[in-house]
């Protein structure tokens, strides 16, 4: 299998590139991505090691800070054991916890497909064929649950997860202990306060028939594109959720889709939870409406391509993971069979490997960034690494040479010099937040299956070295070309005689089309963002869209102008922007 293929594949599953710092190993798996990251630990889509193990996993690695907490070890002992008895198709299932070693961590059954709320912000509301879909499959997983004891907790629409063998419910039971209020306001709500039942805001109870109040909130959102009660996390939209009735106009909008539908959910809302129908009575109501086969275009597709990405992946061979990384990701830091703590999780970050480009930083839906640089000429990284290597020893030699000069004036006052910074420690390294209330935004639970929120490593830029020298230049002794102390100390230092070579100038394909970041099929017919991203980059590549510009219509013009693109690249002339056409036009060449 090309490595190119396996890459895009890993952009089209909603994983970034694996940087400095990650896991080689993480107990019996072998990282392939970064799903997503927060205050409490990093998500990975994972591979067994084990020969002829081709099930992906989401693997949760915990800080170390608190993996090393024996109450939160207690605690994420508890709910792993709870997760282990869910039997459920529309759920995932746990397949290995490790507690052992120094990484805190747990695997999960990978499941590709969008969240739904990824799902409609990019495609828009679902049909009502498909609310009623989501209203059987998510009915029986809760009807599941119950039967196993577990509370969700947290039901809305980015953990709920589209599959194209339906609907599955993620980041139950163990997102209480992963999330980062659960650990530090224990006995206080935590949760999505849109999402999130009376009951729940007022005294803190918790059981199925709140969680039918959440699966209500989060089935309006399906229908409608809004919460019944407004978004955000303010005291507002905690009063309206605990006092008031949802807005008119959204159960209007809702009731202009199916009336039957508008009927159901809005009893799910009742603020008495002994007036909301039962798990069971939800799957009742829709067994007896018709269901789709499939999600509807062009969510289809996109899920289907998720399906296609995993397939792809989970054929990359243990020994062919490394062609995943980012140059310089310090692939053989680890020992056999033993992680190192990811980047984020300790106090300072891990040393930088020489001329080791930045790389993609992974956009906020876990696809790869428009500009990545990954298939650039190697040779372009041996020119930046030996610009390097020049100015941490013309560092060096500054250094040198301040010392001597300060040595050999002894009447003269010492100059103070700062400690060395070894890098700053970014928001996303300080341990989990809590508001008083103990309510929390959406955490990092919601990245376990590709959503929102990755972060990012730090970095400094290729040629430009971080340092926490002083930036005062001595005023002698000079050095020569060779380092060797020459001249007098009445002579003026002179600059370092080798300098960063100018970079390439960004492409405006690059630059100027922002419009959309993943890889999802765009065609003929379609319409959007994702077009207009098309539009944009063939237009500044010079490829002729059509007299209507940029319009975000996806018509004959533009299927002409792909096909000729594509034939320009050697890839097959479809008309179709896939993984491989995305690449090629976000490529700088």
């Amino acid at each position: 299998m090309a490595g190119r293929d396996a890459e895009a594949a890993l952009g089209m599953a909603g994983a970034g590139r694996l940087r400095s710092g990650d896991p080689v190993r993480i107990g019996p798996y072998v990282p392939l991505g970064l799903l997503g990251s927060g205050g409490m630990g990093r998500v990975y889509l994972a591979r067994p090691t084990a020969h002829g193990g081709e099930r992906l996993a989401a693997v949760k690695v915990i800080r170390p800070e608190y993996a090393e907490s024996v109450e939160f070890r207690r605690r994420f002992e508890r709910e792993a054991a709870v997760l282990a008895r869910v039997r459920s198709p529309h759920a995932p299932r746990l397949l290995d916890t490790g507690f052992d070693s120094d990484l805190l961590w747990m695997a999960t059954e990978y499941l590709p497909g969008p969240n739904l709320s990824e799902a409609v912000q990019e495609f828009g509301p679902l049909p009502a064929s498909g609310v009623w879909r989501l209203v059987g499959e998510l009915g029986r997983a809760l009807d599941e649950l119950t039967a196993a004891q577990v509370v969700h907790r947290d039901l809305k629409p980015s953990n709920v997860i589209l599959g194209t063998d339906g609907a599955y419910v993620i980041d139950f039971g163990i997102s209480q202990a992963a999330d980062a209020s659960s650990i530090t306001t224990t006995g206080k709500a935590v949760g999505t306060p849109a999402y999130m039942s009376p009951e729940r805001l007022r005294d803190g109870r918790a059981d199925v028939v709140s969680d039918v109040f959440s699966l209500a909130c989060t089935l309006v959102f399906a229908a409608t594109g809004r919460a019944p009660f407004g978004d955000g996390t303010g005291v507002d939209v905690m009063h309206r959720v605990a006092f008031e009735e949802p807005y008119a106009d959204v159960i209007g909008e809702l009731v202009s889709v199916d009336p039957g539908l508008a009927d159901l959910l809005s009893a799910c809302l009742a603020k008495e939870p002994g007036l909301r129908p039962t798990p069971g009575q939800l799957s009742e109501a829709a067994a007896a409406r018709p269901w789709p086969g499939r999600w509807h275009e062009p969510l289809h597709a996109q899920v289907a391509a998720r399906r296609e990405a995993y397939d792809v992946l989970s054929q990359v061979p243990v020994d062919g993971t490394v062609q995943l990384r980012l140059p310089g990701a310090g692939i053989g830091a680890a020992a056999p069979g033993q992680a190192p703590a990811p980047a984020a999780f300790s106090p300072s970050p891990a040393p930088a490997a020489p001329a080791a480009s930045p790389g993609p930083v992974p956009a906020p839906g876990g696809t790869l960034p428009r500009e990545t640089g990954v298939h650039e000429d190697p040779s372009g990284r041996g020119r930046k690494r030996r610009v390097y290597l020049a100015v941490v020893a013309s560092l060096a030699v500054v250094a040198v040479a301040l010392t001597a000069f300060l040595m050999t004036r002894p009447g003269e006052p010492e100059a103070e010099a700062g400690p060395a910074s070894a890098g700053s420690v970014s928001a996303s390294d300080s341990p989990g937040q809590s508001g008083e209330s103990g309510l929390t935004s959406p955490s990092a639970s919601d990245t376990a299956q590709g959503g929102s929120s990755p972060s990012a490593d730090g970095g400094g830029r290729d040629g430009a070295p971080s340092s926490g020298a002083s930036s005062t230049r001595p005023a002698s002794p000079t050095r020569t070309a060779s380092g060797r102390p020459g001249g007098q100390e009445s002579q003026k230092p002179r600059p370092p005689t080798t300098t960063p070579k100018p970079t390439r100038p960004t492409p405006p394909w690059i630059t100027q089309c922002t419009y959309y970041s993943g890889h999802a099929l765009t065609r003929f017919g379609d319409k959007g963002q994702r077009v207009v991203q098309v539009q944009c980059m063939l237009s500044k590549r010079g490829y002729g869209i059509g007299g209507a510009g940029v319009d975000g219509q996806f018509g004959e013009d533009t299927r002409a102008a792909v096909k000729k693109f594509q034939g320009s690249k050697g890839l097959d002339a479809d008309g179709m922007v896939g993984p491989n056409t995305w690449a090629a036009l976000r490529s700088r060449t």
